[in-house]
Protein backbone atom coordinates (compact mmCIF):
# COMPACT_ATOMS: atom_id res chain seq x y z
CA UNK A 1 0.00 0.00 0.00
CA UNK A 2 1.30 3.43 -0.92
CA UNK A 3 1.94 5.79 1.95
CA UNK A 4 1.06 9.45 1.55
CA UNK A 5 3.04 12.57 2.39
CA UNK A 6 1.09 15.85 2.37
CA UNK A 7 -1.57 14.27 0.25
CA UNK A 8 0.81 12.60 -2.21
CA UNK A 9 1.64 8.98 -2.66
CA UNK A 10 5.15 8.04 -1.70
CA UNK A 11 5.10 5.14 -4.09
CA UNK A 12 3.97 7.26 -7.05
CA UNK A 13 6.29 7.88 -9.99
CA UNK A 14 6.57 11.39 -11.38
CA UNK A 15 7.50 12.40 -14.90
CA UNK A 16 10.35 14.82 -15.64
CA UNK A 17 9.07 18.42 -15.54
CA UNK A 18 10.55 19.06 -18.99
CA UNK A 19 11.71 17.21 -22.10
CA UNK A 20 13.96 19.80 -23.69
CA UNK A 21 17.74 19.26 -23.69
CA UNK A 22 19.63 22.38 -22.61
CA UNK A 23 23.10 20.86 -22.50
CA UNK A 24 25.15 18.95 -25.08
CA UNK A 25 24.46 15.22 -24.93
CA UNK A 26 26.45 12.15 -25.88
CA UNK A 27 25.12 12.43 -29.43
CA UNK A 28 26.83 15.81 -29.73
CA UNK A 29 30.19 14.27 -28.86
CA UNK A 30 30.48 12.74 -32.34
CA UNK A 31 30.21 16.21 -33.88
CA UNK A 32 33.23 17.37 -31.90
CA UNK A 33 31.31 19.32 -29.26
CA UNK A 34 32.67 19.01 -25.73
CA UNK A 35 30.33 17.25 -23.33
CA UNK A 36 30.89 18.15 -19.67
CA UNK A 37 29.97 15.40 -17.16
CA UNK A 38 26.72 15.98 -15.33
CA UNK A 39 27.99 14.89 -11.92
CA UNK A 40 31.05 15.85 -9.86
CA UNK A 41 33.64 13.25 -8.99
CA UNK A 42 33.46 13.46 -5.19
CA UNK A 43 31.23 14.75 -2.42
CA UNK A 44 31.45 15.04 1.36
CA UNK A 45 29.28 13.01 3.68
CA UNK A 46 29.82 13.01 7.44
CA UNK A 47 33.27 14.57 7.13
CA UNK A 48 34.38 11.98 4.57
CA UNK A 49 35.13 12.46 0.88
CA UNK A 50 33.34 9.84 -1.19
CA UNK A 51 33.05 9.00 -4.86
CA UNK A 52 29.78 10.00 -6.50
CA UNK A 53 29.95 7.07 -8.91
CA UNK A 54 29.98 4.58 -6.03
CA UNK A 55 26.48 5.58 -4.94
CA UNK A 56 24.65 8.21 -6.98
CA UNK A 57 21.53 7.99 -4.83
CA UNK A 58 23.49 8.69 -1.65
CA UNK A 59 25.03 11.73 -3.34
CA UNK A 60 21.59 13.01 -4.34
CA UNK A 61 20.26 12.50 -0.83
CA UNK A 62 23.08 14.70 0.50
CA UNK A 63 22.72 17.19 -2.35
CA UNK A 64 19.02 17.77 -1.63
CA UNK A 65 19.01 17.48 2.15
CA UNK A 66 16.77 20.23 3.56
CA UNK A 67 15.99 18.43 6.81
CA UNK A 68 17.34 21.31 8.90
CA UNK A 69 14.69 23.63 7.49
CA UNK A 70 11.94 21.02 7.56
CA UNK A 71 12.68 20.51 11.25
CA UNK A 72 11.52 24.06 11.97
CA UNK A 73 8.98 24.34 9.15
CA UNK A 74 6.16 25.47 11.44
CA UNK A 75 8.25 28.52 12.37
CA UNK A 76 9.35 29.51 8.87
CA UNK A 77 6.48 31.99 8.60
CA UNK A 78 8.56 34.15 10.93
CA UNK A 79 11.50 34.07 8.50
CA UNK A 80 9.89 34.76 5.14
CA UNK A 81 6.77 35.03 3.02
CA UNK A 82 5.10 31.97 1.47
CA UNK A 83 5.89 33.22 -2.03
CA UNK A 84 8.34 32.40 -4.78
CA UNK A 85 11.72 34.20 -4.46
CA UNK A 86 12.30 37.60 -6.04
CA UNK A 87 14.54 37.82 -9.17
CA UNK A 88 18.30 38.20 -9.01
CA UNK A 89 18.26 41.86 -10.04
CA UNK A 90 15.97 42.59 -7.10
CA UNK A 91 18.62 41.19 -4.75
CA UNK A 92 21.04 43.77 -6.14
CA UNK A 93 18.45 46.48 -5.62
CA UNK A 94 18.31 45.45 -1.96
CA UNK A 95 22.14 45.77 -1.88
CA UNK A 96 22.65 42.08 -1.15
CA UNK A 97 25.82 40.39 -2.30
CA UNK A 98 25.10 37.04 -3.93
CA UNK A 99 27.20 34.42 -2.15
CA UNK A 100 27.62 31.03 -3.80
CA UNK A 101 26.88 28.00 -1.64
CA UNK A 102 26.57 24.30 -2.42
CA UNK A 103 24.36 23.65 0.61
CA UNK A 104 20.76 23.54 -0.48
CA UNK A 105 19.56 24.33 3.04
CA UNK A 106 21.31 27.71 2.69
CA UNK A 107 19.74 28.41 -0.71
CA UNK A 108 17.84 31.75 -0.58
CA UNK A 109 18.79 32.38 3.05
CA UNK A 110 19.67 36.05 3.45
CA UNK A 111 21.08 38.58 5.86
CA UNK A 112 20.99 42.37 5.38
CA UNK A 113 24.12 42.42 3.20
CA UNK A 114 24.13 39.05 1.44
CA UNK A 115 22.02 36.20 0.13
CA UNK A 116 23.14 32.61 -0.34
CA UNK A 117 22.26 30.97 -3.66
CA UNK A 118 23.09 27.44 -4.74
CA UNK A 119 24.13 27.06 -8.40
CA UNK A 120 21.85 25.03 -10.63
CA UNK A 121 23.52 21.63 -11.10
CA UNK A 122 24.01 20.33 -14.60
CA UNK A 123 22.17 17.11 -13.91
CA UNK A 124 18.95 19.01 -13.15
CA UNK A 125 18.93 20.18 -16.77
CA UNK A 126 18.92 16.64 -18.13
CA UNK A 127 15.49 14.99 -18.55
CA UNK A 128 17.16 11.59 -18.83
CA UNK A 129 18.82 12.08 -15.45
CA UNK A 130 15.48 13.07 -13.93
CA UNK A 131 13.86 9.98 -15.40
CA UNK A 132 16.55 7.62 -14.17
CA UNK A 133 17.56 8.97 -10.76
CA UNK A 134 15.09 11.57 -9.47
CA UNK A 135 11.58 10.68 -10.62
CA UNK A 136 11.50 7.23 -8.94
CA UNK A 137 12.18 8.82 -5.53
CA UNK A 138 9.33 11.03 -4.35
CA UNK A 139 11.41 12.81 -1.71
CA UNK A 140 14.16 13.67 -4.18
CA UNK A 141 11.64 14.77 -6.79
CA UNK A 142 9.83 17.11 -4.43
CA UNK A 143 13.04 18.84 -3.34
CA UNK A 144 14.64 18.94 -6.79
CA UNK A 145 11.45 20.26 -8.40
CA UNK A 146 11.08 22.95 -5.74
CA UNK A 147 14.70 23.96 -6.26
CA UNK A 148 14.18 24.09 -10.03
CA UNK A 149 11.09 26.27 -9.62
CA UNK A 150 13.09 28.67 -7.45
CA UNK A 151 15.41 29.23 -10.42
CA UNK A 152 12.47 29.85 -12.74
CA UNK A 153 11.55 32.67 -10.36
CA UNK A 154 15.13 33.93 -9.87
CA UNK A 155 15.88 34.22 -13.60
CA UNK A 156 12.93 36.25 -14.81
CA UNK A 157 14.46 38.82 -17.16
CA UNK A 158 17.50 38.85 -19.39
CA UNK A 159 19.43 40.89 -16.84
CA UNK A 160 18.79 38.11 -14.32
CA UNK A 161 20.13 35.60 -16.83
CA UNK A 162 23.26 37.70 -17.34
CA UNK A 163 23.78 37.91 -13.59
CA UNK A 164 23.34 34.15 -13.25
CA UNK A 165 25.84 33.53 -16.04
CA UNK A 166 28.43 35.94 -14.66
CA UNK A 167 28.16 34.34 -11.22
CA UNK A 168 28.29 30.78 -12.65
CA UNK A 169 24.88 29.99 -11.22
CA UNK A 170 23.92 28.18 -14.42
CA UNK A 171 26.09 26.26 -16.92
CA UNK A 172 27.72 28.53 -19.52
CA UNK A 173 26.35 26.45 -22.41
CA UNK A 174 22.80 27.60 -21.65
CA UNK A 175 21.66 30.51 -23.82
CA UNK A 176 18.97 33.07 -23.05
CA UNK A 177 16.75 31.74 -25.83
CA UNK A 178 17.13 28.18 -24.58
CA UNK A 179 16.35 29.26 -21.02
CA UNK A 180 13.17 31.02 -22.14
CA UNK A 181 11.95 27.90 -23.90
CA UNK A 182 12.95 25.74 -20.94
CA UNK A 183 11.16 27.94 -18.38
CA UNK A 184 8.05 28.10 -20.53
CA UNK A 185 7.97 24.31 -20.82
CA UNK A 186 8.36 23.82 -17.08
CA UNK A 187 5.62 26.33 -16.26
CA UNK A 188 3.10 25.56 -18.99
CA UNK A 189 3.26 21.78 -18.97
CA UNK A 190 2.00 21.56 -15.40
CA UNK A 191 -1.13 23.09 -13.92
CA UNK A 192 0.48 22.45 -10.55
CA UNK A 193 3.37 24.73 -11.47
CA UNK A 194 1.02 27.45 -12.68
CA UNK A 195 -0.82 27.40 -9.37
CA UNK A 196 2.52 27.58 -7.54
CA UNK A 197 3.55 30.78 -9.30
CA UNK A 198 0.10 32.37 -9.21
CA UNK A 199 -0.17 31.78 -5.44
CA UNK A 200 -3.94 32.14 -5.76
CA UNK A 201 -5.22 29.84 -3.05
CA UNK A 202 -8.83 30.48 -4.09
CA UNK A 203 -8.35 29.19 -7.63
CA UNK A 204 -9.66 25.69 -8.43
CA UNK A 205 -6.26 24.61 -9.76
CA UNK A 206 -4.63 25.46 -6.45
CA UNK A 207 -7.06 23.41 -4.39
CA UNK A 208 -7.22 20.48 -6.80
CA UNK A 209 -3.50 20.18 -7.56
CA UNK A 210 -1.04 20.31 -4.72
CA UNK A 211 2.38 21.40 -5.95
CA UNK A 212 4.74 18.41 -5.62
CA UNK A 213 7.54 20.31 -3.89
CA UNK A 214 9.22 19.95 -0.54
CA UNK A 215 7.57 22.11 2.12
CA UNK A 216 10.75 24.18 2.39
CA UNK A 217 9.96 25.63 -1.04
CA UNK A 218 6.55 26.82 0.08
CA UNK A 219 8.67 29.79 1.18
CA UNK A 220 11.10 31.80 -0.90
CA UNK A 221 13.76 33.89 0.80
CA UNK A 222 14.39 33.17 4.48
CA UNK A 223 15.91 35.60 6.95
CA UNK A 224 19.06 34.21 8.56
CA UNK A 225 18.87 36.23 11.78
CA UNK A 226 15.45 34.84 12.63
CA UNK A 227 16.48 31.32 11.66
CA UNK A 228 19.35 31.63 14.12
CA UNK A 229 17.00 32.66 16.93
CA UNK A 230 14.56 29.85 16.11
CA UNK A 231 17.39 27.33 16.33
CA UNK A 232 18.64 28.82 19.59
CA UNK A 233 15.29 29.11 21.34
CA UNK A 234 13.29 26.24 19.85
CA UNK A 235 16.01 23.62 19.35
CA UNK A 236 18.45 24.83 21.98
CA UNK A 237 21.36 25.24 19.55
CA UNK A 238 23.69 27.99 20.87
CA UNK A 239 25.35 28.46 17.49
CA UNK A 240 22.03 28.98 15.75
CA UNK A 241 21.34 27.96 12.17
CA UNK A 242 24.50 29.48 10.69
CA UNK A 243 27.03 31.19 12.89
CA UNK A 244 28.94 34.04 11.33
CA UNK A 245 31.62 33.92 14.04
CA UNK A 246 34.71 31.88 13.26
CA UNK A 247 36.56 32.70 16.50
CA UNK A 248 35.58 33.43 20.09
CA UNK A 249 36.99 36.93 19.72
CA UNK A 250 34.67 37.54 16.75
CA UNK A 251 31.74 36.33 18.86
CA UNK A 252 32.59 38.82 21.61
CA UNK A 253 32.98 41.65 19.09
CA UNK A 254 29.64 40.84 17.46
CA UNK A 255 27.88 41.03 20.82
CA UNK A 256 29.82 44.06 22.06
CA UNK A 257 27.51 46.45 20.20
CA UNK A 258 24.53 45.20 22.19
CA UNK A 259 26.35 45.75 25.46
CA UNK A 260 27.52 49.20 24.41
CA UNK A 261 23.95 50.15 23.51
CA UNK A 262 22.71 48.89 26.89
CA UNK A 263 25.38 50.78 28.80
CA UNK A 264 24.77 53.98 26.81
CA UNK A 265 21.03 53.82 27.46
CA UNK A 266 21.65 53.20 31.16
CA UNK A 267 23.98 56.20 31.35
CA UNK A 268 21.44 58.48 29.67
CA UNK A 269 18.63 57.37 31.99
CA UNK A 270 20.77 57.81 35.11
CA UNK A 271 21.78 61.30 33.99
CA UNK A 272 18.14 62.20 33.36
CA UNK A 273 17.18 60.91 36.80
CA UNK A 274 19.88 63.02 38.43
CA UNK A 275 18.51 66.09 36.70
CA UNK A 276 14.99 65.13 37.73
CA UNK A 277 15.96 64.70 41.38
CA UNK A 278 17.52 68.17 41.32
CA UNK A 279 14.20 69.77 40.38
CA UNK A 280 11.63 70.89 42.93
CA UNK A 281 8.75 68.89 41.45
CA UNK A 282 10.52 65.51 41.40
CA UNK A 283 12.76 65.77 44.43
CA UNK A 284 9.76 65.36 46.74
CA UNK A 285 8.17 62.56 44.67
CA UNK A 286 8.34 59.23 46.47
CA UNK A 287 7.50 57.27 43.29
CA UNK A 288 10.23 58.94 41.26
CA UNK A 289 12.74 58.50 44.07
CA UNK A 290 11.92 54.79 44.33
CA UNK A 291 12.17 54.40 40.54
CA UNK A 292 15.57 56.12 40.61
CA UNK A 293 16.72 53.82 43.39
CA UNK A 294 15.59 50.66 41.57
CA UNK A 295 17.13 51.71 38.28
CA UNK A 296 20.40 52.66 39.99
CA UNK A 297 20.64 49.18 41.46
CA UNK A 298 19.73 47.70 38.09
CA UNK A 299 22.47 49.71 36.34
CA UNK A 300 25.02 48.25 38.76
CA UNK A 301 23.83 44.65 38.55
CA UNK A 302 22.83 44.40 34.87
CA UNK A 303 26.32 44.85 33.34
CA UNK A 304 27.70 42.26 35.74
CA UNK A 305 25.04 39.72 34.81
CA UNK A 306 25.50 40.52 31.13
CA UNK A 307 29.21 39.79 31.33
CA UNK A 308 28.57 36.60 33.28
CA UNK A 309 25.99 35.53 30.69
CA UNK A 310 28.42 36.19 27.85
CA UNK A 311 31.10 34.19 29.63
CA UNK A 312 28.68 31.28 30.15
CA UNK A 313 27.77 31.30 26.46
CA UNK A 314 31.45 31.21 25.55
CA UNK A 315 31.95 28.24 27.88
CA UNK A 316 29.01 26.41 26.30
CA UNK A 317 30.29 27.10 22.79
CA UNK A 318 33.76 25.90 23.76
CA UNK A 319 32.30 22.72 25.24
CA UNK A 320 30.20 22.07 22.12
CA UNK A 321 33.15 22.62 19.79
CA UNK A 322 35.44 20.48 21.92
CA UNK A 323 32.88 17.68 22.06
CA UNK A 324 32.43 17.82 18.30
CA UNK A 325 36.19 17.72 17.71
CA UNK A 326 36.68 14.77 20.03
CA UNK A 327 33.75 12.92 18.45
CA UNK A 328 35.19 13.35 14.95
CA UNK A 329 38.64 12.33 16.20
CA UNK A 330 37.20 9.21 17.81
CA UNK A 331 35.39 8.25 14.60
CA UNK A 332 38.56 8.73 12.58
CA UNK A 333 40.50 6.54 14.98
CA UNK A 334 37.85 3.83 14.68
CA UNK A 335 38.26 3.99 10.91
CA UNK A 336 41.98 3.39 11.32
CA UNK A 337 43.00 6.83 10.14
CA UNK A 338 45.95 8.38 11.91
CA UNK A 339 45.04 11.47 13.93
Amino acid sequence: MDMSVDGEKVGSHFDPPFRRELLPTATDFASGQTVVPLLPTTYRHRYRVQLVSSNVNSFLQCEFDVSRLNRVHKWLWLCGLPNSPRPLHYQRIKKRDIVITEQIDLHLVWSPSRIFIKPLPRFLLSPQFWQQHICPDTGLYRTAFGFLLSYIALIEREVDFQLATSLSLIPPEVTWAAWLAFAEEVVLTSSQTRSYFSADETSPSYSQHRVPVNCRFYYGELRLGRLNWIYRLYLGRPRGYLSGCTTYGAFVRDNANSFITLFAYTTIVLSAMQVGLATQWLSDSYAFGMASYVFSVFSIVAPLFALIGLFCILVVLFAVNLSRTLRIRWKRKRQGVGV
